[in-house]
């Protein structure tokens, strides 16, 4: 069972990347969360935003040592995502938003402690 969504298109530049997510329904997020109208949990947003970010802005193992994330609409299974990455080197931060359509979903910050 998977527990990212598809990614059906990707834009890089610099320390920004976007991408366009495809969140099937029968993803294993869903399970449990909730029977009968699932959504997807806020920790997946953030696990995704930093897993994402780790594949394809080139941030090397990254620990999240704060975070804050602003919930703005319930995403379900079976939508399709805009998720913006933004990764500032100078604060150590990586910043991101997920959207639907026009509507932002959720956004937030992470404050990232990279091992040396």
């Amino acid at each position: 069972m998977s527990l990212l969504p598809d990614i059906l298109d990707i834009q890089t530049t610099g320390d920004q990347a976007v991408l366009t997510l495809a969140v099937p329904q029968t993803l294993a997020v869903f399970d449990g969360h909730f029977p009968g109208n699932p959504i997807l949990p806020g920790v997946v947003q953030i696990d995704w935003a930093m897993r994402l970010a780790v594949g394809h802005l080139g941030i090397a193992d990254p620990v999240a040592r704060d975070f804050q994330v602003k919930f703005r609409r319930i995403i379900q299974p079976g939508v399709r995502l805009a998720l913006t990455l933004r990764h500032d080197r100078v604060k150590q931060a990586l910043a991101f938003e997920y959207r639907i359509g026009d509507e932002v979903a959720s956004s937030g910050r992470v404050r990232l402690e990279v091992p040396s």
